[in-house]
């Protein structure tokens, strides 16, 4: 509930509260042979407008008082936290940033430590990216990357994480998620990327996507870091193999050996 809302509820509540509470001091001080239901009525119809007056005004400027601070929080929480989204957003593509991964990443680690549930990562390159640029322009690179967004935010499942790693890798996030099912999931965003015409003015490009998978199923092997960086190694295998592929190992039995040399992008 906003803090304006509530506040002024809370106002209206202790406005109706005033006239009360002088009656109930009234009675104290001067009732001394009468009951509080027999008091109470009787000074009521005694002094109806001072009563009703004091009713409506407390209640009215108390709710005034308590909607007016109330928005005034409403105000700066809405600033935080607006703020707080800019920080950790990626302005261009509206995914999480590098520091929204590692913020995540971190909690959703713990997480997999405590329920020992299978967690999975990908990382994904868009395949000679940088021809694109040379190609069309950097706005049309930009629109690319805006529509590769898309395609992995419908392609991954309810409460999977997508981020933007940096340049045209991403990263997803994918909790309680086995090794089958983050291959489904990597091969549904690499199909979706294969089939997409970006196409933006007169231009228009096909582009295609390599994607590293990493699962782990052991939470005592590894750390979320571990996982990253073996990811970026499956990466970058799946280039080697001759890209739009999915390239996956788990943690356990992740190959300590891969090519020397890293590919172009």
């Amino acid at each position: 509930m906003k803090q304006s809302r509530l506040l002024t509820l809370l106002g209206l509540g202790l406005g109706m509260g005033a006239p009360f509470g002088i009656l109930a001091l009234r009675f104290l001080l001067h009732a001394h042979s009468l009951s509080v239901m027999d008091y109470i009525p009787r000074e009521w119809a005694a002094f109806p407008f001072f009563y009703w007056y004091m009713l409506v005004g407390t209640c009215f400027v108390f709710a005034l008082f308590g909607f007016w601070v109330g928005r005034e929080d409403d105000r700066l929480i809405e600033k935080d936290r607006a703020l707080s989204k800019e920080v950790l957003t990626d302005p261009l593509t509206g995914l999480g940033n590098h520091r929204f991964l590692h913020d995540t990443f971190k909690i959703e680690f713990r997480k997999h430590l405590d329920s020992r549930q299978p967690i999975s990562c990908l990382m994904m390159d868009l395949d000679f990216f940088k021809r694109i640029n040379d190609a069309h322009g950097h706005p049309f690179g930009d629109m690319v990357l805006r529509i590769f967004s898309r395609i992995i935010e419908n392609s991954i499942r309810r409460g999977d994480i997508a981020t933007r790693y940096g340049g045209e890798e991403f990263l997803c996030i994918l909790p309680n998620c086995g090794e089958k099912e983050a291959k489904t999931v990597a091969e549904r965003i690499r199909r979706e990327t294969e089939k997409q015409v970006f196409r933006n003015g007169p231009y228009d490009a096909k582009i295609t996507v390599s994607i590293g998978i990493v699962t782990n199923d052991d939470p005592l092997e590894t750390n979320y870091h571990v996982m990253i960086d073996s990811a970026d190694k499956n990466l970058y295998e799946a280039k080697l193999r001759g890209r739009n592929q999915v390239f996956q190992t788990t943690i356990p039995g992740v190959p300590n050996a891969f090519h020397p040399q890293k590919p172009a992008a």
